[in-house]
């Protein structure tokens, strides 16, 4: 076995330690929940866009969707999680995240996105850029709008609650709180290729991420509503 063999085989060891410690933890001690498992495309790639309220968020919303997390890639801030070489490769590795710059240029996320969507895995994106200090929805940035007119794939709007409750941002240690994550419908944004000779990229960007902060903003309230939750993986 060569080097570079044992290390593929260390890592996917890891992924399924990972994996497996992490759908049992969600399960039992935050008692996960979900709905709408039945939006999910199965047959190709997709990028689900999330709020973002706390560090559990990304574990949360993968262990829901039911896929290995081997199929799902996380963007995640270039200056918080890959400020250090073994932070990064941990990350990268372990973690499936792709660095991108909250305030430089996504080009270089975008070619591995692309790389990813080809083979028909998912991207975990939070569009508010980072995490919200009060528990509410905050404005959405263009980036998704840029990701999603690059890709060309439907966008699963998800709600996530429970989470701020367990681990704010600026708590360093989670709390049992019971979690509940929101799969919305597929929104799909290919009409808006066909009017990119009428209006320019930023506006087509802002027209994308006001559909998408309208969906999960939906979810949000019928959670307040009273929509029915089912336990993990049911």
């Amino acid at each position: 076995m060569t080097e570079n063999q044992l290390l593929n085989w260390l890592v996917n060891i890891g992924q399924n330690i990972i994996w497996i410690s992490g759908k049992l933890l969600y399960q039992h001690w935050f008692q996960l929940k979900c709905q709408g498992l039945e939006n999910i495309p199965q047959d190709r790639a997709y990028i689900i866009a999330a709020n973002h309220v706390s560090h559990l968020d990304g574990p949360a919303v993968i262990a829901a969707q039911g896929k290995h997390f081997k199929n799902v890639y996380s963007l995640a801030a270039k200056d918080y999680f890959f400020n250090q070489p073994f932070k990064a490769w941990m990350c990268q590795n372990f973690f499936n995240m792709i660095c991108f710059e909250r305030k430089g240029n996504f080009l270089n996320s975008l070619r591995s996105c692309q790389k990813i969507v080809e083979q028909h895995k998912v991207i975990l994106f939070f569009p508010e850029g980072t995490r919200s200090i009060t528990g509410e929805l905050q404005r959405l940035k263009l980036g998704l709008g840029l990701l999603v007119l690059h890709l060309n794939v439907p966008v699963i709007p998800v709600y996530i609650h429970g989470t701020y409750q367990a681990l704010p941002k600026g708590r360093h240690f989670p709390k049992r709180h019971p979690i509940y994550v929101s799969f919305g419908l597929p929104l799909d944004f290919r009409h808006y290729q066909t009017k990119q000779n009428i209006l320019d990229t930023r506006q087509i960007q802002q027209q994308i991420i006001n559909d998408v902060y309208v969906a999960i903003a939906q979810l949000h309230d019928n959670l307040r509503g009273g929509v029915n939750y089912g336990n993990l993986g049911t």
